[in-house]
């Protein structure tokens, strides 16, 4: 019943949400498991929420899968499937030892449908090196190598280890020191995958959250393109080249699911930001997760960059809507260079954004929201540099859910996605 509960956008039941954990696919079931406090909206004490999925749009909340244990809280990680159909969960538990944080990565063996879980006696599988920031680790399988590789954050960087059983692992490199976005905030919720590229060649993604100093203010998800061989990254772009998975406010701690089938990844992000996340105004429930998007590899005008698009169910499902403040909006803007055009959404006199066409192919995305005395970090005016494949009406798709507003434009190269909390947000504009 509350105003600013999404409809196609995940949201627990109750209690505070953030980074989506454990993404993976099993048996034609998708399942999210997310960092949660079950007994407050504050982030207190990280446990593992759980949902599960059949199409990525209607969620089946489930019993909480992850508790804190003598190692401590439940961190963010990843799930894999083994070769024999075992299912794994891999987590970083946290505790503070002498007023600072200790942090190491743990094992979990999960039965098939995912609902019984035995923590690994030898845990920590892999102790701290001596980080204060050592955690979020993504654990892939690499055909090539014919080993286990975890990416997990360094603070300032990411480290790649190696392991044949999932239970002994190698350190092999790290990667980061000037490469990317860097600010005060650590790296954070690493994922690596291979794609395919518009040539037939593999190429590798590395994903990279930026816990302060994201491409608006406040948190934000990077990536990188380039090659993996099973022990190092090799960025394929200048050392100085950033690039934007999301160009909103709100789109953080981005992870793909784990799928043995080898389909096109589909990437969920935290829909906030750490600047305002602890005072957006819900009652029984904090945090929502972005609509899921598959993601390709295309030749950009700058060389290879990545494009979203909304998995088959989700876009039917935004098409069909009858909920009130649920839908989908296409437009085309012809604009003439010079020209713009303001949006308002949720029955607003003031545009949440503002389209200024700069030339044949480009244009200039305003990202406008107001400030509330609530929430001090929330209010902005920036601008979203967007290139067009060729001439003609700019194309934006909007899709709408009560207060989450994600605009997809570029063929899908520019995706911004942004939280509101309008009077209205059941109004259809």
């Amino acid at each position: 019943m509350e105003p600013y509960r999404p409809r196609l956008h995940f949201s627990p039941l109750h209690g505070w949400m953030n980074d989506p954990n454990g993404l993976i696919k099993v048996d034609g079931a998708y399942h999210l498991f997310f960092q949660h406090d079950p007994d407050s909206i504050t982030h207190g004490p990280m446990h593992w929420g759980h949902a599960r999925s059949t199409d990525l749009v209607s969620w089946e909340e489930l019993p909480v899968a992850l508790y804190p244990t003598e190692l401590g809280t439940c961190f963010s990680g990843s799930a894999v499937e083994t070769a024999d159909g075992e299912l794994k969960l891999i987590y970083t538990a946290h505790r503070r030892i002498d007023d600072e944080d200790y942090q190491v990565q743990c094992l979990v063996h999960a039965n098939r449908s995912l609902s019984t879980y035995r923590h690994d006696e030898k845990n920590p599988v892999l102790d701290n090196p001596g980080l204060p920031c050592f955690r979020d680790p993504k654990v892939i399988w690499h055909a090539p190598s014919q080993r286990w590789i975890m990416v997990v954050t360094h603070g300032q960087s990411i480290g790649f280890y190696s392991s044949p059983d999932l239970s002994e692992w190698t350190h092999e490199s790290d990667f980061g020191v000037g490469h990317g976005r860097h600010s005060d905030g650590p790296w954070e919720c690493p994922d690596l995958f291979p794609m395919t590229g518009p040539d037939g060649a593999e190429h590798w993604i590395l994903l990279v959250g930026v816990g302060s100093g994201g491409f608006a203010a406040g948190s934000g998800t990077q990536y990188f393109v380039g090659q993996f061989n099973g022990r190092a990254f090799i960025n394929g772009n200048r050392p100085g080249t950033t690039l934007w998975l999301d160009y909103g406010r709100d789109f953080y701690a981005a992870q793909t699911f784990f799928d043995r089938e080898g389909a096109d990844p589909i990437v969920l992000g935290w829909a906030s930001n750490w600047q305002y996340a602890r005072s957006t105004p819900t009652e029984a429930f904090r945090g929502v997760m972005s609509l899921p998007r598959t993601l390709s590899l295309v030749e950009a005008r700058q060389g290879l960059r990545l494009t979203q698009s909304l998995p088959a169910a989700v876009s039917a499902a935004l098409n069909a809507s009858t909920e009130p403040g649920v839908y989908r909006r296409k437009m085309e803007l012809p604009l003439a260079i010079g020209q713009s055009m303001d949006i308002a959404l949720f029955a607003e006199h003031e545009p949440q954004f503002r389209i200024t066409r700069t030339a044949t192919d480009e244009a200039t995305i305003l990202v406008i929201r107001s400030q509330t005395p609530a929430m001090p970090a929330f209010g902005h005016n920036y601008g979203v540099p967007a290139s067009f494949p060729k001439a003609g009406p700019l194309l934006l798709d909007i899709h709408v859910d009560r207060g989450v507003v994600e605009l997809a434009t570029g063929d899908g190269l520019i995706w911004i996605t942004q939280l509101f909390y309008p009077h209205r947000p059941e109004s259809v504009t």
